[in-house]
């Protein structure tokens, strides 16, 4: 189960922003591998669509937690807010190859290493401010 530090000396909201991110990079995840996976470019353009108002939610988010965030371990959250667009970049050169029908197994490899220092990224960042894993 989820458990929320509604204790974090990160600022009010704080717990309000971090659901919003985490249902955004779900969201976000889920249109991406969806999107890709689509073998007509049309159906791929549709993905491409939805998985951009995971972006909105992402950075907004993104950036109220980063404010809260940065006093208490700046260079994390600088690691964090580099890694997360970063990879939403990746995600523009991915849906950009599909549409040329040039998606290689390499680029898909680079997202998915990029996701998951994201991820691992975020995890210590919030288990370093709040004591709590997840």
């Amino acid at each position: 189960m989820l458990k929320l530090d509604m204790n974090c000396k990160c600022g009010g909201g704080f717990v309000t922003y971090l659901l919003g991110h985490i249902i955004g990079w779900l969201w976000l995840m889920l249109t991406v591998a969806i999107g890709l996976s689509r073998h007509s470019v049309k159906s791929a353009n549709r993905f491409l669509i939805l998985s951009r108002i995971g972006y909105l939610l992402i950075i907004i988010t993104g950036v109220a937690l980063a404010i809260r965030t940065l006093s208490g371990n700046w260079w994390l959250t600088l690691l964090k807010v580099i890694l997360g667009l970063g990879t939403i970049g990746l995600i523009e050169v991915a849906f950009a190859r599909k549409q040329e029908s040039h998606l290689n197994s390499g680029l898909i490899t680079l997202l998915v290493c990029g996701t998951l220092l994201t991820i691992i990224c975020g995890i210590g960042l919030h288990w370093q401010l709040t004591g709590n894993l997840i």
